[in-house]
Formats: structure tokens, C-alpha cells, sequence
């Protein structure tokens, strides 16, 4: 896991600090976690019972498939 300040960008940083998150786009019941975008810099978060950290696409496409067009 990254260290929390070399995650995503102040915007969104500051939005999970604050309590204001950044936009939710899915829920996945079965990893018990949400998965968020950070509308400043793009950079998917995933929200767990305890925290919330930065994943890449290819997590994303495998655990939040509705959310990612289908590479050609």
C-alpha cells in the first residue's frame, strides 16, 4: 500500500479527510467495499470497513467490471 500522502491528489486526499468522499460509482457486497473516483485527477478509490486507498484499473476491471468499458 502507498503511503497515504502519494495517493491520488489533495482534492480527494482532502475530500476522505474531511468526510466528504469523492463520488461513489459501485458497491461489491462480496469484498464488503465501495469503489469511489476522484472527479480532479481521475484516481479510483476503494473504500473498505477501515480505509480507503488508491487501485488501478486493472483491480478495478476485475472487481468492478460494470464500471469500465470492455478493452479491444
Amino acid at each position: 500500500m502507498k503511503e497515504w500522502r502519494s495517493q491520488g491528489c489533495p482534492v480527494c486526499r482532502h475530500q476522505w479527510t474531511s468526510g466528504k468522499h469523492p463520488p461513489e460509482l459501485a458497491v461489491n457486497l462480496a469484498l464488503h467495499a465501495r469503489l469511489h473516483r476522484c472527479t480532479a485527477c481521475a484516481a479510483y478509490w476503494e473504500q473498505n470497513e477501515r480505509y480507503a486507498n488508491v487501485v488501478d484499473e486493472t483491480y478495478v476491471r476485475g472487481n468492478y467490471p460494470e464500471c469500465i468499458p470492455p478493452q479491444k
